[in-house]
Formats: structure tokens, sequence, C-alpha cells
């Protein structure tokens, strides 16, 4: 038998491949090391397993991939470079099954590639612990919801009897079967693949993952923090994007979402392995260092909350939405309870559009007078041009302050701007492929960043972005002189 291979993953790929969620997903550029990651966690999550009455920790992984061919070319050789047939098992070709052995573990892997519906009815009669999508940006959403029914179902409770010490489940049924030694579900579906495209299933659900669901997105490999270089040729990236197009780089090197039919992303500058935090943000409790509040007003409110720091970095800590909300009501019901309970006794500057100083036809009052009254100090934004808008946040997304962005944003409090930013913001294309000059009115994406662009245009103290610096040229005069 096999002993455990020594593998150690590069930090970037550490929380996919120890995850213990139910759902473990990660995207990144090619040649990352994902496959070489979901292959052994495998064996990872095999050896995990409760021993069966006779001692041996058996399970049976299910690896799909979406046809049968990709399997051939590329799956069961990358599969087989790590667990080497007759040496780490055995492989049956007719039946496309690995038996995977070492010490008490014995896993089966089975390969499916699903070609057709044939392939999808299979699923319905497979009794599994565990699944793998390779590629899983090209797996139908149906694959990938009827095979989480098929998992947690072997080994069964006849070959893993429940213990007392495991107890009882919610509906107090005793616990066993697909279980860990310390008996929680063993039961997992994990993948890897390249960015999809916008507009998918699968973007959807890479950024609005559920709360079973783990999700990692590495960084671009030509940025200092791709952590897997040491295991791939000499100037790899660069090489790589010779010759390519600007859409192709984004996606399999800089592991951005691959562009849509529907348009093209506004802030091509946007990266997340250099804009998003990797922890939490602090701001700085000071009146030296007010919140600054960038807010679109109209049907559909949003807001975008920031700090510049003393280094000049824009910290952007939070961002919220509403659809169908007056101003005075998102004020009071949204970003007032917001700025009371994350920023407690905190200024704040609210900057709104220009516009926002015409008067209601209701109640004669405009926003900006309405906002006064809630107390809030209230400015308008220097414009409401379009191009000195966009160029005041490309100033800062394009902008390095100490090796890091000019602009970060909070992952867990900022998702609405984040999305928008990474596409959703975008310019529309025309039948002859060319792009619209003014981004899309599509709610609520461009609504966070018209706030987003209110924000920086007030947080940029150079004047060129539609604004005026603060001075004054000083009058020449004729005094009387003398030599000396």
């Amino acid at each position: 038998m096999m002993e455990t291979t020594n593998y150690t993953p590069p930090p970037s790929l550490i929380p996919f491949f120890t995850s213990e969620k139910f759902i473990s997903l990660i995207v990144g550029p090619v040649g990352s090391g994902k496959t070489s990651a979901a292959i052994l966690k495998i064996a990872y999550h095999a050896s995990r397993m409760a021993p069966c009455k006779d001692g041996i920790r058996r399970s049976r992984c299910v690896w799909i991939r979406n046809t049968r061919q990709q399997l051939a070319d590329t799956s069961i050789p990358d599969f087989l470079k790590w667990y080497p047939d007759g040496v780490a098992g055995n492989f049956e070709k007719t039946n496309t099954k690995f038996t995977l052995r070492f010490n008490d573990v014995e896993c089966e892997v089975l390969f499916r590639g699903l070609d057709d519906a044939n392939d999808v009815k299979r699923l319905l009669s497979l009794q599994a612990s565990f699944a793998v999508m390779d590629e899983f940006r090209e797996i139908h959403k149906d694959i990938f919801e009827t095979m989480q029914g098929r998992l947690g179902r072997y080994p069964d409770k006849v070959l893993v009897p429940p213990r007392p010490e495991w107890g009882t489940d919610a509906k107090g049924i005793p616990i066993g079967g697909c279980v860990t030694e310390d008996g929680k579900s063993n039961a997992h579906i994990w993948g890897q693949t390249n960015p999809p495209d916008m507009e998918t299933f699968w973007e959807e659900f890479i950024n609005n993952a559920p709360e079973n669901a783990y999700v990692g997105i590495q960084p671009s490999g030509l940025s200092p923090e791709a952590d897997w270089l040491e295991y791939l040729p000499e100037d790899y990236y660069e090489n790589l994007a010779k010759g390519k197009s600007e859409d192709w780089i984004d996606v399999y090197i800089h592991a951005k979402f691959g562009k849509t039919l529907s348009g093209t992303p506004v802030f091509r500058a946007f990266a997340r392995d250099v804009h998003v935090a990797k922890e939490p943000l602090n701001y700085i409790r000071s009146s030296s260092f007010p919140l600054i509040v960038g807010m679109d007003v109209g049907l559909h409110p949003a807001a975008v909350i920031g700090q510049m720091t003393p280094t000049g970095r824009l910290v952007v800590l939070h961002s919220m939405s509403e659809s169908g909300m007056g101003a005075l009501r998102f004020v009071r019901e949204r970003l007032k309870p917001v700025l009371s309970q994350r920023f407690p006794g905190q200024p704040a500057i609210v900057i709104l559009d220009p516009a926002a100083n015409t008067r209601s036809q209701t109640d004669e009052r405009t926003v900006l007078e309405v906002l006064k009254e809630e107390g809030f100090q209230v400015r308008t934004a220097k414009t409401n041009a379009l191009q000195p808008r966009i160029s005041a946040v490309d100033s800062f997304l394009t902008r390095m302050i100490d090796g890091k962005g000019g602009i970060v944003f909070d992952e867990a409090y900022c998702h609405g701007i984040i999305t928008a930013l990474a596409g959703k913001y975008r310019y529309r294309l025309k039948k002859n492929g060319d792009a619209e000059d003014s981004p899309e009115k599509n709610h609520p994406w461009s609504d966070l960043a018209d706030s987003l662009q209110y924000l920086c245009l007030h947080t940029d103290t150079s004047g060129v972005f539609g604004g005026h610096k603060n001075t004054k040229s000083r009058p020449v005069k004729q005094v009387n002189y003398r030599y000396v």
C-alpha cells in the first residue's frame, strides 16, 4: 500500500484544500496548482472517514468532467501522476475506476464524462461519499445540483454503525455512516476552474455563495502574491501573455471573470487580489479622518462609505443599495443604522450628485436639504460629468501606495460595489460589437458605481478630475525699490 502523499499546497490553496464545507470551490489562473489540490483533497477526506466494522476507512468519490474525451485527455492523466497505477492502487480502464489504497484507507474513484443525457441519468443510481468537478465552469448547474443528492450515502450505517459518542442528529436519529472519526458529516463536493464568464450560473454562485460553501479566488499569475511560481517554468505568465488578447489574459492569467456578450466592464483596472482586503478593515476613530459617504439618490438609492488614511489610501468600508425607496427612508432605515452601529460617534460627510440640489415636486425640499435636516454635513460632488467621475475611480485603482492598492475594499461589507467593479457595471455592446459610450443603467450596480464615483471625486485632491485646487493667483503689483 502507498504511504500518504507528502503534499503542501501553496498558501492560496490551503483554505480550499482543508475546507470542511459541504461545497468547496477554487478559481484561479492556468497553472496555479488547482487540479493538484483537488486531486489530493480526495486522499485528505478519505483518510478522515470513520473506519468500517473491519477497520478499513472506505469511501467512494465521483470525478466529473463535461466530456469523456476531456476526461481521458486531461483529468485521468493528471490523476495518475499523483496516484500511479499499480503503486497507489489499481486503475480499471474499462470501468474508468481507480481504487486508491494507502494505510487503512480504501477509496473508489469513479470517472464520469457527462456527454449526454444517459450519463446524467447514471448519476441518479450512485451511492457516493464525495464528488469532484473538474473545470466546473463547464459543468451544468443541473449536474451540480443532482450530484449533491448522491453524496454522503456511502458508506452507510450498516458498514459504519452509529456510536454512542456520536449521539443523534437534529431529528433524533443516531449518527453513523459517512462521517468522520468525531461523528461529523464527511460528505463533500469540490471543484476547480479557470474563471467562468460573467452573466452565468457559476459567476452568480461564486459572488453569492451559500453558507455551506467555501469559494476562493487566487491572485493573478503576475501578482506579487502569486505563491505557486516555483513550480512553473521561468517567466511562465510573461511568456503566456504575449500575443494574447486582453480578455484572454484577464481570464487565464489575472483570474477575472470572462467577458460577457452583454457588455464590457467599465473598470478594467480592478483586480480582486489587489483591491479586495484579505482581512476585515478597521477605520480610524478620529474626527480628523471623517467618513466620506458617496450617495446616489433617486428611485434606486445607493451609498458607499469610505475613509482616507494618512498615507493617502482610500479604504472602502461599506456599500448598500435599495430599489424603489425614497431618499429620506433610505437614510433613516439603511444609512443611519449602519453609521451608528458600525461607526459609532465617527463624523461623516455625505457627497451627493449635484442634481440632488434640485427641488422636489412634492414637498419643495431638495435632497440636500433633507439630509441636512437629518443631521448630516452634506456637499455636492465637484461635477456630474461622466468622464471625470470614471477617471477619479481609475486614478485610485491604478495607484499603488507602499506596494499595495491605492483603494481597498472590505469584502464582508462591500459585496455590492465589488460585484459592480468586477463586471456588472459595464458598457453595453451594440449589434456591431462596439461598446456604447456610456455605461449601462443596470440597477443596483450602476447606482453603487455612481456612489463610488462621487466618493472618489471628493477624496481626490489633485483637482484634475473636474474639481479646482483651492488656490488663488497672487496679483502682481508695481512697488518702489532701491538697490542696496
